[in-house]
């Protein structure tokens, strides 16, 4: 048995009620998520710049032990 008209627009009124916030709270999680996101980026970012720094530094110890090497090698 169909709804009548009115209670068939009501109930439509509520189920666009019910998707807009539905919505609203979609959109604000997406932008919690994209903060989050940028955040993310900009400790990688800096990450990144910090392993290049700790690779240069070790590439340095590594010359260093290999010169080591060399000269203990050569006081024999």
């Amino acid at each position: 048995m169909p709804l009548p008209r009115n209670k068939e627009i009501e109930q439509l009124k509520k189920e666009n009620a019910r998707l807009k916030a539905a919505l609203g709270e979609s959109e604000f999680e997406c932008q919690r998520l994209e903060i989050i996101n940028s955040n993310l980026q900009l400790q990688l970012e800096e990450s990144n710049r910090e392993l290049e720094k700790n690779i240069e530094v070790l590439q340095g110890f590594k010359s260093d032990i290999e010169n080591l090497v060399d000269n203990l090698k050569s006081s024999k």
